[in-house]
């Protein structure tokens, strides 16, 4: 019974205690974030522009709890930033980036804060790289009054400090080039040395190269290729290599510099393959070469001619010096070329030289205007021949000459009489010629006795008479009658040739003693002459 009336009465103090509590009590939470750094990647080369991307991971502390919201609170870092304190830096290394800002990091959140960095020729090892990091965050949060919850704040500002290293490893570097360049639409050579600018050997390493453009391309024009690889069985730390590979561009390929990247697979220490990181060099491409024919003039160009002649000048309109130049007149139905290339060595940019062909224009040929291709062949810097594309020009084609031709025709032969007809022939020809005859051909009412005339030898533009004894009817009339000369002779070669018939005009002239006298009236006449005398001589 006893028992039964403390435990009542205990009860009653309990409760009159809590009562008593006034409904206005505050009550606190408190705590900090606590942040700490790292570096996703430390391993770094040297001479290298990289990425160093720090983390801050954060691990609240928790020194008096409460509701969940205000625990968050107070174990967040706000406005966080970050700055790296390169003055303190013991190395070669030269910072890009000044403060980064990563906003809030709540408990057990991370942030990364990239800087952009340029590490010098930095000997193998580990580096401390001092961060200096500042945030603010809620210290204490105050609740349970009616005006609401109370925020305390704090800044903090702390110095620390990530590591990186600088690998121990081959590294490279192209370090000189040569004149690299070529020509739209030809090969040359791609130059270049490699140094191993690390601190390892690099062993049995292959060079990739790989173009950036679609025109240019490795190897020959036949089999062009994007990409191509050289082979360095070693190379040590310091040592370079000089190497080479061929090179060319499309002949639609613009002018300009253009580039090729490279990187260099290797084995390690370890025997395992590693990359170096991409490198650049270019090849600069030069116009298209370029060539003119200009000046064209011709000797004997004409229908039926054996040894008829181009002359012309070939210009080099580009802009390099093309070696062993030779030039070719192309393929055509309309002549055949019996010295169809003509080779005048090197020829620098704007400079020209005389270039001759000798052509067979066929007897079947068309006088007229035709078009005749011409090729430039030359060698490039590998001494590879290269053809351009045909050179289209306009040449005419004369008509056939006569070897010989009439000048002059001069006679006096009249109606019923008998006279000499001289014919002045012209020889047309390039060489000398031999045994010339020249025929006479006539037909009614003109006849000859003698219609053959030797002349002889005759040279290149000479003229000679040949004579002829022609006789004309008596019932002729006064005018030209036709008439043709056919002229035979011998070649210097020994070959004898025939001209055609050619024109000649015979024209009869009156006679100088009046009308003409048939033959039968002078025979009567002179019959009766006779027979006067006759009885003359009688009466004596």
């Amino acid at each position: 019974m006893v028992r039964n009336k403390s435990a009542i009465l205990l009860c009653l103090l309990v409760v009159t205690s809590i009562a008593a509590v006034p409904a206005s009590a505050e009550s606190s939470v408190y705590g900090n974030p606590e942040l700490s750094l790292s570096v996703s990647d430390n391993t770094y080369r040297s001479s290298e522009a990289a990425t160093l991307s720090v983390v801050a991971s954060n691990n609240g502390r928790l020194e008096q709890g409460g509701p969940a919201q205000y625990e968050q609170e107070v174990q967040t870092a706000q406005s966080v930033e970050m700055e790296i304190l390169e003055e303190q830096i013991d190395a070669p290394i030269d910072v890009k980036t000044g403060t980064v800002t990563a906003g809030s990091i709540p408990d057990s959140g991370t942030a990364r804060f990239d800087f952009n960095i340029e590490l010098g020729n930095a000997e193998p090892g580990t580096y401390e790289i001092p961060v200096e990091v500042q945030y603010k965050y809620v210290r204490m949060v105050t609740y349970g009054s009616v005006d609401g919850p109370e925020y305390t704040w704090r800044t903090v500002t702390r110095e620390k400090s990530v590591t990186v290293e600088v690998e121990d490893r081959p590294q490279f570097e192209v370090v000189s080039e040569g004149n690299n360049a070529v020509f739209a639409g030809d090969t040359g050579q791609l130059s270049f040395a490699l140094e191993n600018t690390g601190t390892r050997t690099a062993t049995s390493s292959s060079v990739q190269l790989t173009t950036q453009s679609p025109t240019i391309f490795f190897g020959t024009m036949q089999n062009p290729q994007s990409s191509t690889s050289l082979y360095v069985p070693t190379l040590e730390p310091g040592e370079r290599t000089n190497l080479s590979v061929q090179v060319g561009a499309a002949a639609e390929t613009q002018a300009g510099e253009y580039p090729v990247n490279l990187a260099v697979s290797y084995q390690n220490q370890n025997g395992v393959t590693e990359t170096s990181d991409t490198l650049t060099t270019g090849i600069a491409v030069n116009p298209e070469r370029s060539f003119e024919i200009r000046d064209i003039e011709t000797e004997r160009f004409r229908v039926d001619e054996g040894e008829a002649k181009i002359n012309a000048q070939v210009v080099n309109t580009g802009s390099g010096t093309a070696n062993n130049l030779a030039v070719q007149i192309g393929n055509t139905a309309l002549v055949t070329p019996t010295n169809g290339e003509s080779a005048i060595g090197d020829l620098a940019p704007g400079e020209s030289k005389p270039v001759s062909f000798t052509v067979s224009i066929p007897a079947g040929a068309e006088p007229g205007t035709n078009t005749f291709p011409f090729v430039v062949e030359y060698e490039n810097q590998d001494g590879d021949v290269r053809t351009t594309s045909p050179i289209r020009k306009s040449i005419a084609i004369e008509p056939e000459q006569d070897p010989f031709t009439v000048v002059g025709v001069n006679t006096s032969v009249s109606p019923g009489a008998t006279d000499t007809v001289d014919v002045t022939v012209q020889y047309n020809g390039e060489e000398p010629v031999s045994a010339t005859n020249a025929k006479l051909f006539v037909s009614d009412p003109i006849s000859t006795s003698d219609d053959g005339a030797y002349l002889g030898e005759m040279q290149p533009g000479e003229t000679k008479t040949a004579t002829f004894t022609v006789s004309a009817g008596s019932s002729a009339v006064v005018k030209a009658y036709d008439a043709s000369v056919e002229v035979r002779y011998d070649e210097a070669d020994g070959d004898t040739r025939y001209t055609d018939g050619l024109p000649v005009g015979i024209a009869l002239s009156p006679s100088s003693g009046g009308l003409p006298v048939p033959m039968s009236v002078l025979g009567v006449v002179a019959l009766l002459g006779i027979g006067a005398i006759a009885v003359i001589y009688r009466r004596r």
